[in-house]
Formats: structure tokens, C-alpha cells, sequence
């Protein structure tokens, strides 16, 4: 692969959401290493020169219990989301435990799948790494 160009155009995706609307249509569990060939073609189709899968990172199961047990947060979620659960709660991509892809988006070697089905496609992959998203109970 070349040279980045001087200006390139990034799609960031929203990888949780991504994956469970991709599961929801597809009626079984889709993580990174199992998206569907498609779904990689029409993203190649927008002629973009990277994606940067956001939200990737181990996210923290006590970030999840802090915003659970927030009556203010938990309101709000009431609010904007009519049918919130709290069970709905997959915690802050911003609450990282470690810096791991998380298992239920397909872990590393989904990642790594990702990643081949990008660059088959002439595209590179972005992943952030900003070293005050941790969480209580980082490692």
C-alpha cells in the first residue's frame, strides 16, 4: 500500500452499535471476524481511505456498575431511550479496563480479520489509544 494521501477521508464507525445492528440484521451474532463480505464491499464503495473502528477497547465492568447505580444518569437514559433497560447498558467506550479488543466484538483475532478485509479492499484501519480513557478497574 502507498502513502497516505495528503488529505485522507476516514469513516468512523461506531463499533458496538455496528455490530448489534448488523446481528439484529442478519438474526445471529456478528463480530468483527464474521461480518459479512458485504458489508466490507459497500464500505470499500464509499472510497474512503481508512476506518477508524471506534469504541474497540475491553470496557470496564466497573464503569458499567458506576453508571448503573447513577439515578441521574439512569434517568436520562429513561428519557432519551423510552424503552431503556438497565441491562441495556454495555458501558462508555470511554471507560476502558484494557486496551484489548473486547471479546464480544470478536476480540484480537477478529480484529485481525477486520483489519485484512480493510486492507483487501485498499483501506487502512484506525484505532484510537488516548491514555486518560481509563477505568477504575483499568489494568
Amino acid at each position: 500500500m502507498l502513502g497516505w494521501p495528503r488529505c485522507p477521508i476516514i469513516y468512523e464507525i461506531n463499533t458496538l452499535t455496528w455490530l448489534q445492528e448488523l446481528s439484529r440484521r442478519e438474526r445471529k451474532l456478528v463480530t468483527l471476524g464474521t461480518v459479512p463480505t458485504q458489508e466490507w464491499d459497500v464500505l470499500a464503495s464509499y472510497g474512503f481511505d481508512a476506518v477508524w473502528l471506534m469504541g474497540v477497547w475491553d470496557r470496564s465492568p466497573a464503569g458499567i456498575r458506576i453508571a448503573k447505580g447513577n439515578t441521574g444518569l439512569q434517568a436520562e437514559f429513561g428519557r432519551v431511550l423510552s424503552d431503556y433497560q438497565p441491562e441495556d447498558n454495555a458501558g462508555s467506550a470511554y471507560c476502558v479496563r484494557r486496551y484489548v479488543v473486547d471479546d464480544q466484538l470478536g476480540g484480537p483475532n477478529g480484529m485481525a480479520t477486520a483489519r485484512k478485509k480493510l486492507a483487501d479492499r485498499g483501506m487502512r484501519l484506525i484505532l484510537d489509544f488516548v491514555p486518560n480513557h481509563v477505568a477504575p478497574d483499568h489494568q
